[in-house]
């Protein structure tokens, strides 16, 4: 059973520390009962619509009548785009109801992916446990559709049971992302920004060219307040390179903050490149990748140096506004 959230990376590999923080201070061990107040959140610039249409044989609560409503709002979470369409109340027999909640996953990176497990229904202020989500495998930049499914024991009104619903990816330690289904609340998130940023870093016989980038909330547990600062680079070798080639790895390279912190990048990012004479690698994959403090506006100065001292370190900068 989930635990409650509120409120509040050679051969080099690394692995995610998984998400244990508790989430609430209640979890919802049975499913939710639609018998709650509930408070109008923030205003939203683009509000969730309802529509009434008639289940098929479903007699009970409401006349047998299933409730939907269109939601089309998005939120940000492990580089997907993640959009809730729409809700479905479904009323059986018993006088409960189950309730289908529709979701589109876009993945906005190059790797094929799924979503963690790292996600919760919250029906007023509680973590429902009995939820389930059913969270797809995405291609590389391709979407693909989910579902979140839960039941609830007593239906008095569907309308209301909605509003107090809210499809949270993350927990209170780490950087979340809520996305209501109350028509006038917001979605509770950051989204990534995309860099327009060029640069040039050459060290001997060694061209680092940064052709671009993102910044991101991170998404890794413990780390909420920071972002990722993805900077795509291309390598290419010079002339004077020796047999065997020169090797590229990410902790190669290191950013100055706007707070004068001095930051390696992270194997979030894990370059590892074996470079030869006169060779060009541009692999949509190679972002050196920096764990930044939150809001990461201001100027960064990157660094390269592949000779740890030995040499003059190649240094860049750009801002972020």
């Amino acid at each position: 059973m989930r635990s409650s959230i509120f409120p509040a990376g050679s051969g080099r590999k690394f692995s995610t520390v998984g998400a244990a923080v508790l989430i609430g201070t209640s979890a919802l061990f049975m499913t939710a009962c639609n018998d709650k107040d509930t408070k109008a959140g923030p205003t939203s610039s683009a509000p969730a619509s309802a529509q009434r249409t008639v289940g098929q044989g479903q007699p009970g609560a409401n006349n047998g009548q299933s409730t939907v409503r269109t939601i089309g709002k998005t939120g940000w979470y492990e580089g997907f785009d993640i959009t809730v369409d729409k809700a479905t109340v479904v009323p059986d027999e018993f006088g409960g109801a189950k309730v289908l909640i529709d979701i589109t996953y876009k993945n906005t990176t190059p790797d094929n992916k799924t979503i963690s497990n790292n996600t919760y229904l919250q029906v007023d202020k509680e973590v429902d446990g009995g939820a389930s989500f059913d969270s797809p495998a995405v291609p590389g930049k391709g979407s693909a559709t989910g579902k979140v499914t839960t039941s609830v024991k007593t239906l008095h009104d569907a309308e209301h049971l909605l509003d107090t619903m809210t499809v949270i990816y993350g927990q209170a330690s780490d950087n979340q992302t809520k996305i209501p289904l109350q028509a006038s609340a917001q979605v509770e998130g950051v989204a990534p920004k995309t860099l327009n940023v060029t640069g040039k870093l050459v060290q001997d016989q060694t061209t680092i060219e940064i052709t671009g980038g993102t910044i991101a909330p991170s998404y890794t547990s413990d780390e909420r307040g920071k972002m990722d600062l993805s900077l795509h680079i291309k390598i290419i070798g010079g002339p004077g390179i020796s047999a065997g080639g020169l090797n590229v790895f990410y902790d190669y390279f290191t950013v100055k903050t706007p707070d004068g912190q001095s930051l390696p990048a992270d194997i979030r990012g894990p370059i590892n490149e074996l470079l030869n004479t006169n060779e060009t690698i541009d692999n949509a994959k190679n972002y050196v990748v920096f764990v930044v403090p939150s809001p990461a506006t201001g100027t960064y100065v990157v660094s390269y140096d592949a000779k740890k001292g030995e040499d003059t370190t190649p240094a860049f900068s750009f801002t972020i506004s």
